[in-house]
């Protein structure tokens, strides 16, 4: 059984925002909660772009810069929810 095109596009964007978003902030938390943020702003774009709304260029079946956008939405809002342990001053306090 042969995976669908638009499937592995859309896993390879996932995968791929969850690198550069793990590459920006390295401190971000766990690698698998990052790449769950990724896959859901993917899900959330093609739902957004299904819809009628916004959807713009597309590749194949997917719709690249869409789901990116959402993606980084996404991410800045899991960025503020769970964040990385805070760091100690050298200072002491």
């Amino acid at each position: 059984m042969r995976a669908s095109p638009g499937l592995v596009l859309a896993v390879l964007l996932a995968l791929c925002a969850t690198q550069v978003t793990r590459l920006l902030f390295p401190e971000r938390g766990r690698y698998v909660w990052t790449l769950a943020l990724s896959c859901l702003g993917v899900l959330l774009g093609e739902v957004l772009a299904g819809s009628g709304f916004l959807a713009g260029a597309s590749l194949g079946v997917v719709h690249p810069l869409l789901d990116l956008c959402v993606v980084a939405a996404v991410q800045g809002v899991g960025m503020l929810l769970v964040h990385a342990p805070q760091r100690r001053d050298s200072t002491g306090s």
